[in-house]
């Protein structure tokens, strides 16, 4: 495998150099990731959806390396491009490799095999349609927004500008299914993606969107799978029921003088049919719980940004409501679901941290109960080398985290906490930055719900987190 991907990385530079006579223009690009945790004190709690809290410390320290690199071959007028990017990492310092084989592992004598495929796709303009009319086709970098969808993904997607007008299509892949047997039906999963923007004045950007999935399995049987509160994100839900998701959202920015205001909202509806639900967490599990079930969808999300600029200086505060469900058994799903995405809005919750393949959570939300964010952010430009910044959050679920504690007392919360993080980031040179950050949740007491050994109905474990990088991009 190193050996092949070596003798390709050979021809490629080969190319670069020779291509320029076959009228073409080949860039190399990179970005050369290294991140250090340098403490947290609940090494338990950053598991991907799976982090618990155990009482006293769950201290840890550790390096890891990701890195990536595209090549992107274009023709000299710009009308075809195809794009490459690989990425290895993230490289752990120390990690060993599970049965010779590791995807994080860099132990003694390497890391065996380590290599993804971030992105593979072919752009190219329509020859009989204008500048602005282009095809991409391929795994892809994807947003339909920020809050709800975005990442790579497999897909064929479309852009036109059209006047004042930008429209934007896609088919996306999400899934497929590659039964042969005559007698099953085939279970694919489908989205298709339709986007609007508009600039109604100077400074302004405003844009309408639908997104619909779809999954038509065979449903002769119950379920075989469960949808969990754990992890409620459509990524997560297994293919073999039928999905009809509707998510329909506005969204947009403006910058009038030094204020500005950024906006998201969506609505979602449809169905979920034939699907197994449980309010269940690391084994743990609440009385509710669906078997082969038909689920109506109903939830939203709204988010805004407020701020303004002065000299240096930035002040913005944030605030976004993600519908959450107070049974999700019940034959309706109330709470708002991402389908793939990676929020960093602050370090101790989401991926705001450095080293941001070890987090609680990736979506905008816990479980499936909603989340309420309310965050005032200080950012300063202090020269052209040097920022830096600090922020405050409080934080709740939009419903109740309902749960048995260790005495047989029925709890119901949500305060998450109050969180404050703080950053630097210093350029050593014009492509190479060093940056730190920090951030103290001074948990609520629904933080209760994830201790292990105390679960009392109070919060008794606060988490500390900070982390630093020094990243070369070229």
């Amino acid at each position: 495998m190193i050996r092949r991907l070596g003798a390709v990385l050979v021809v490629l530079m080969l190319l670069a150099v020779a291509l320029p006579s076959l009228a073409a223009d080949v860039k190399i690009k990179g970005d050369f990731n290294n991140r250090f945790m340098i403490y947290t004190n609940h090494n338990d709690w950053l598991d991907a959806e799976e982090g618990v809290l155990r009482d006293g410390s769950s201290s840890e320290t550790w390096g890891e390396a990701k890195y990536r690199m595209w090549f992107d071959a274009s023709t000299d007028d710009g009308k075809v491009k195809g794009v490459w990017g690989m990425e290895i990492g993230g490289l752990e310092y120390g990690k060993p490799s599970v049965g010779g084989i590791s995807s994080t592992g860099g132990s003694y004598s390497g890391d065996n095999v380590n290599i993804e495929t971030r992105w593979l796709y072919t752009d190219f303009q329509l020859p009989w349609a204008c500048e602005k009319a282009r095809v991409r086709m391929g795994l892809q970098p994807f947003t339909a927004n920020s809050f709800f969808w975005s990442e790579t993904i497999m897909g064929v997607t479309f852009d036109i500008a059209a006047g004042p007008v930008n429209l934007n299509f896609a088919w996306l892949r999400p899934y497929r299914d590659e039964t042969k047997d005559p007698d099953d039906d085939v279970e694919d999963l489908d989205a298709f993606y339709v986007r609007a923007d508009f600039k109604p004045a100077d400074g302004i950007k405003a844009g309408v969107f639908g997104v619909y999935m779809t999954g038509d399995p065979d449903n002769s049987g119950p379920a075989t799978s469960t949808i969990t509160s754990q992890k409620y994100e459509v990524k997560n839900f297994a293919n073999n029921y039928e999905l009809d998701l509707f998510t329909l959202g506005l969204d947009g920015k403006a910058d009038i003088g030094k204020f500005f205001v950024n906006w998201d909202l969506m609505y979602q509806t449809g169905s979920v049919d034939g699907a197994n639900f449980s309010e269940e967490y690391n084994g743990w599990a609440y009385n509710r719980a669906a078997v082969n079930k038909n689920f109506d969808v109903s939830a939203w999300f709204a988010h805004f940004d407020l701020g303004f600029k002065m000299d240096k200086m930035k002040f913005t505060y944030t605030f976004w409501y993600s519908s959450g469900d107070d049974d999700g058994a019940d034959g309706d799903f109330n709470a708002f679901m991402a389908v793939d995405i990676d929020r960093m809005d602050n370090i101790c919750i989401f991926e705001g941290g450095f080293t941001d393949d070890d987090y609680y959570t990736e979506k905008g939300y816990l479980l499936d109960k909603g989340f309420i964010m309310n965050k005032l952010a200080f950012d300063y430009k202090a020269s052209k080398k040097l920022s830096l910044g600090a922020a405050a959050m409080y934080m709740l679920t939009a419903e109740d985290i309902e749960y048995i504690d260790k005495n047989g007392k029925m709890q119901k919360e949500n305060e998450v906490g109050i969180e404050f993080d703080a950053y630097l980031k210093y350029k050593l040179y014009d492509n190479l930055e060093f940056a730190i950050n920090a951030g103290y949740l001074f948990s609520g007491d629904a933080m209760d719900f994830w201790e292990v050994q105390d679960r009392n109905g109070s919060s008794d474990e606060d988490i500390f987190i900070s982390t630093m990088r020094i990243r070369y991009s070229f």
